[in-house]
């Protein structure tokens, strides 16, 4: 049978949000060419009402989230390196980023039940008490990475948020709409909680100046070079009224360090009679 005057099914990328795969509720969507061919493909362009909404769904499952062992979520996101690392033939040309982005997750893993350990201390006291600083998640987050650091900004920025137990929401620019969904379908087979980890599509610098003004937001994760300093400023101008953190971190070259991990936490302190 001739093929050749079949008709081309044009994919649109949908965003990923609360477990499920979803267009905008505005329907825009970006025409952009696509990285691994030259043919041109469909990208839900996310909105304020779609943030909105995501930031409504993020809180829901981070309670939960963070409610599991440190384990568990090490075996999930160890889950989602498997995931990645099968849907390799997906990324063609992307071999070495996608086994980056592979390992990232895995790093991450292992840290899941062991960062509490290192960042929580007994702390010494001159009296008849017992006094404990421990970590807590920080809340929901979202994360902005480096666009030019392809999958494995997205991967590092998305485990260096979850592994704490952050929900989180992760802005990527339309035109690398392919590699978000490819990260998304790996998301959506990897035992993942819905609403833990959220991927959207968008305009990302229009956006971000929404979501500088949704006071419900516990923390930005920026990564140096995906938005310029006037909107890392105005970040931190929009977050100091509502007491909001901004971690501004560098390249995903390496992966986050505890220190780093430890900024996207909160640390409580409990006093305990001896």
């Amino acid at each position: 049978m001739s093929t050749s005057n079949r008709l081309v099914v044009e994919k649109t990328i949908k965003l990923y949000v609360g477990g499920r795969f979803i267009r905008s509720e505005s329907g825009r969507v970006d025409r952009v060419r696509s990285s691994f061919s030259t043919n041109e493909i469909y990208v839900s362009r996310a909105s304020r009402k779609d943030f909105r909404d995501a930031m409504e769904i993020a809180r829901k499952a981070q309670a939960g989230w963070a409610g599991r062992t440190g384990y568990n979520r090490g075996q999930i996101l160890y889950r989602l390196a498997e995931m990645i690392e099968s849907r390799a033939s997906a990324f063609p040309g992307e071999t070495d980023r996608t086994q980056i982005a592979v390992d990232r997750a895995v790093h991450h893993a292992g840290w899941s039940d062991k960062i509490s350990a290192l960042l929580s201390t007994l702390n010494p006291v001159a009296a008849a008490y017992v006094n404990y600083s421990m970590i807590r998640p920080v809340g929901v987050v979202v994360a902005v990475p480096n666009p030019a650091e392809g999958l494995v900004g997205m991967v590092e920025a998305a485990c260096a948020a979850a592994v704490m137990g952050n929900a989180v929401i992760v802005l990527v620019p339309s035109d690398q709409g392919e590699l978000a969904a490819g990260l998304a379908e790996a998301l959506a087979t990897c035992d993942m909680p819905a609403g833990v980890v959220n991927v959207m599509t968008t305009d990302v610098p229009a956006l971000l100046e929404w979501v500088n003004r949704h006071d419900d937001l516990d923390a930005l994760y920026l990564v140096e070079g995906a938005v310029d300093d006037d909107a890392i400023t105005e970040a931190q101008r929009q977050a100091a009224r509502v007491m909001r953190r901004v971690v501004v971190v560098g390249s995903a070259d390496q992966a986050a360090p505890p220190l780093t991990l430890q900024r996207l936490a909160e640390v409580k302190t409990v006093w305990m009679s001896s």
